[in-house]
């Protein structure tokens, strides 16, 4: 898995990487916001820390734009009355804000919530293609049954049982003998 650490000096560098060492990362580590919005552009990445106070900007923005382009969590490190004003914003892009100084104990706990989350993200996504394929094979094979009504004056089931049998009998999908009978029947 690969992280993004964006923090401005080399110790809070170190420090974070030592932490995501421990849960197998592999980190890319940049101290400017231009740096890591580069670096984010050029990989995808499983996780990011962005430790407030760069040298170009506060960070908060770099790390709305980073979980955006990255479909990805991560943990915002801040101040505490900063943070207390930018976690509702922060928290609605899916990143965990902490505030200084950050135990180990609870960046670990931030970076374990995050994979646990990417899992079950990466796992709906899967699913909802699945179901768009589902849907879009669906849609081929009623317009196919409507077209096999018109033109044969079929019923729903007699379209129905045609296209299954020919599904079976020619040993593919109902979409692609949807998509022959919707060729012979109506321009697709």
């Amino acid at each position: 898995m690969d992280a993004l650490i964006v923090a401005s000096t080399s110790a809070q560098q170190r420090a974070l990487t030592d932490v995501l060492y421990h849960e197998k990362f592999n980190c890319v580590v940049c101290s400017t916001a231009a740096e890591a919005r580069r670096a984010s552009l050029c990989r995808p990445f499983d996780l990011f820390i962005v430790n407030s106070g760069l040298a170009d900007e506060h960070g908060n923005e770099l790390a709305m734009a980073i979980s955006d382009s990255n479909d990805c969590g991560g943990v915002f490190v801040d101040d505490a009355m900063r943070v207390e004003q930018l976690a509702d914003e922060l928290n609605d892009c899916g990143i965990i804000t902490l505030t200084r100084p950050v135990t180990k104990t609870a960046l670990l706990d931030a970076v374990r919530l995050i994979k646990v989350s990417n899992a079950r993200v990466r796992e709906l996504k899967a699913q909802n293609e699945e179901l768009k394929v589902k849907l879009e094979d669906m849609k081929f094979v009623t317009r196919a049954k409507i077209a096999l009504m018109r033109s044969l004056g079929y019923t729903e089931e007699q379209a129905h049982r045609y296209i299954e049998k020919k599904s079976m009998e020619l040993r593919v999908s109902r979409r692609k003998v949807a998509i022959d009978i919707l060729k012979t029947y109506e321009a697709i």
